[in-house]
């Protein structure tokens, strides 16, 4: 499962640089996050890290795709405690081709958690809703804060707050 999630993710990359290279701009980035999330109900945090490549479509907005992941002692995917795939879109109100973007967003979300023991897997679909300040360092690199929360269909609840940083392709 791993090598198909990253040769998907090379696949990707390898297209948007090709597209990117034609059209001169810099319109996609990558962003990794370290951060922690709470479910409502549970009683401990989720140490988390996102991946996250963003498509700027027009100057007011943008698709994220990401995933989360919380391991305990390994990067294998089919062991991570908990799981998340989103698909974002974004608005900014102040343009996102500047130094300083903030922006907000929704879209969908699906999560798998493995609590361990005598506890079940769980899983759900569900909605994001996320606020993101982004501040370019220079023209390759920048850092960000992210904070969202994420009502799902089976009445969970995760929210959360994220430190970002990321390069321009």
């Amino acid at each position: 499962m791993q090598k198909q999630t990253i040769a998907f993710l090379f696949l990707i990359l390898s297209a948007v640089s090709t597209v990117n290279a034609q059209l001169g701009d810099r319109d996609v980035d990558i962003r990794f996050g370290v951060g922690t999330s709470k479910f409502k109900g549970e009683s401990d945090y989720l140490f988390l890290t996102e991946y996250e490549l963003n498509a700027k479509l027009r100057d007011y907005f943008t698709v994220a795709p990401s995933i989360l992941l919380n391991h305990t002692d390994n990067i294998d995917i089919e062991s991570a405690d908990f799981f998340q795939a989103n698909l974002n879109a974004f608005g900014s109100p102040s343009r996102n081709d500047r130094r300083n973007d903030f922006r907000m967003g929704g879209g969908l979300s699906f999560y798998r958690l493995n609590k361990g023991g005598n506890s079940a897997t769980r899983s759900a679909l569900g909605l994001n809703f996320v606020l993101e300040n982004t501040y370019m360092i220079n023209d390759f690199f920048l850092i960000g804060i992210k904070v969202f929360m994420q009502p799902y269909f089976n009445k969970d609840i995760n929210y959360g707050t994220f430190l970002k940083i990321g390069i321009n392709l």
